[in-house]
């Protein structure tokens, strides 16, 4: 049986510089010197007796046989996530450590107030909290459970797992100071919409508002950030109705109607299924998002 000479090692500095381009974001990532990235690049071009990559002053640019070898690498690297998650997932212990991912609203509006029922129930249990909007965290094992934001109609990516947990209203909303200084009903007068990171300044949200004459002006990708622009008078947003109605200072527009426009999933990967302190995370999480769906879609308040 032939054996293979390649270096593990080697493989994974291969893929950190194919995926970056570069030798000294490589050696910056791994905590290695440039000239170790390099040499871990030399030997493998040895082992595999060809070049890998075509070095000029823009980086590293993979050549035909480096792109081949990119799939197989890539190959390799998920077999060894799913072995790790297969073998991880026989966990069948009320303890340990559950990484959690979600935006910043939902952990702090909805998730941790709810927390201490939680932590009574499983004190071994440790919670390790990350704020972010990024699905693809739980295909490399980054984070083991996640809740996200949703537009109707999408389910979530493959390969990963999950089930909506709620529906959620959006409504638009602006300080009194912002109504009082500004005449909406004048395209002219100088207000704005906060947008969401859109390109267009008359997205389809922009349309669908009272007043879909008024542009959108700046990018907020997170909704505290935009509530703290409304209350400081930056401009107007459409906010879910569980956070613009709990915030002091601000208010929905006059005949704003309610937009269900949104839902919550809640994802995994598949490999963790079986893991029981996930699944006591997921079956309280679900029973949660159950007895706050009334507020989550605007029409209570939180109670």
């Amino acid at each position: 049986m032939h054996k293979s000479s390649m270096s593990w090692d080697d493989v994974q500095f291969f893929l950190s510089v194919a995926r970056s381009g570069s030798a000294r974001a490589t050696a910056q990532l791994l905590g290695v010197s440039h000239s170790t990235v390099s040499r871990r690049m030399d030997n493998l071009e040895s082992d595999l007796g060809t070049r890998l990559f075509d070095r000029n002053v823009s980086g590293y640019i993979l050549t035909t046989e480096g792109r081949s070898m990119m799939e197989y690498a890539e190959q390799a690297e998920d077999a060894l996530v799913s072995a790790e998650l297969h073998l991880h997932g026989r966990d069948t212990e009320l303890s340990g450590l559950i990484r959690l991912t979600m935006p910043d609203n939902i952990a702090n509006q909805i998730l941790i107030p709810e927390m201490v029922n939680f932590t009574r129930k499983y004190p071994d249990i440790d919670i390790e909290f990350s704020v972010s909007s990024n699905v693809f965290e739980l295909m490399r094992r980054e984070s083991d459970i996640a809740l996200r934001f949703m537009g109707f109609g999408n389910p979530p990516p493959q390969p990963l797992i999950g089930r909506k947990v709620a529906s959620v209203a959006a409504c638009f909303y602006a300080s009194d100071d912002y109504l009082a200084k500004y005449d909406l009903s004048d395209p002219d007068s100088g207000a704005r919409w906060l947008g969401w990171g859109e390109t267009d300044r008359f997205p389809q949200w922009v349309k669908a508002s009272p007043y879909p004459d008024i542009p959108a002006q700046y990018s907020m990708d997170q909704a505290g950030t935009q509530v703290a622009a409304v209350r400081a008078g930056i401009g107007m947003a459409m906010l879910p109705c569980f956070l613009g109605d709990a915030c002091e200072g601000i208010s929905r527009l006059p005949n704003a109607q309610v937009l269900l426009n949104h839902e919550i999933w809640l994802l995994s990967h598949p490999d963790l299924r079986e893991v029981t302190r996930l699944r006591k995370f997921r079956e309280f999480v679900v029973e949660l998002f159950e007895r706050k769906q009334a507020w989550l879609a605007g029409e209570e308040s939180a109670g």
